[in-house]
């Protein structure tokens, strides 16, 4: 009988740490999933697809995608700190048909360009990630329109926004 319960006790035991250790890393992989997709940003639409969600429409956009991929240095934290790399590929919505605005914006690339550069290399890459990229972009929105005289743009979009530290 003593060999009986001890056995029982032992079956016990082991079921209970199994199932301990079951709970433990069930909780680790759903808690972990979370937060590996913190770090990930929710991409912006395609220039296509806001150009054909909005055809038709009283206020149609075309977009401005010229400018390509751009590589900027991030302001140092300190001399020792190498500064890290932001890549951004912008792009910006304008008034549909609007031949003169995109004129502007194809003769004014370099200085959008520059704005780019001015204002990620202005700030340390912790400072970006505080602002948040709504923040950043409606930052450089207003940069660039400042630098606009035939017109506006109306929103700026990024198909790549990455930070390389």
């Amino acid at each position: 009988m003593k060999a009986e319960q001890l056995n029982k006790i032992l079956l016990g035991t082991a079921a209970a740490v199994a199932l301990a250790i079951a709970g433990i890393t069930a909780a680790f992989f759903i808690k972990s999933k979370g937060a590996v997709e913190a770090h990930y940003r929710k991409s912006d639409p395609s220039p296509q697809k806001i150009v054909n969600m909005s055809a038709g429409k009283e206020n149609s956009v075309d977009a401005f995608t010229d400018l390509g991929q751009i590589r900027i240095s991030s302001k140092r934290i300190s001399e020792n700190q190498e500064p890290a790399i932001i890549v951004v590929s912008p792009w910006f919505s304008y008034p549909a048909g609007d031949k003169t605005l995109f004129e502007e914006l194809s003769q004014k690339e370099r200085q959008i360009r520059a704005q780019f550069t001015q204002y990620f290399s202005s700030m340390t890459l912790d400072e970006i990630r505080a602002k948040g990229e709504s923040e950043v972009k409606e930052d450089l929105l207003r940069r660039i329109n400042a630098e606009l005289v035939m017109g506006k743009v109306r929103a700026v979009y990024f198909n790549e926004y990455i930070f390389i530290d």
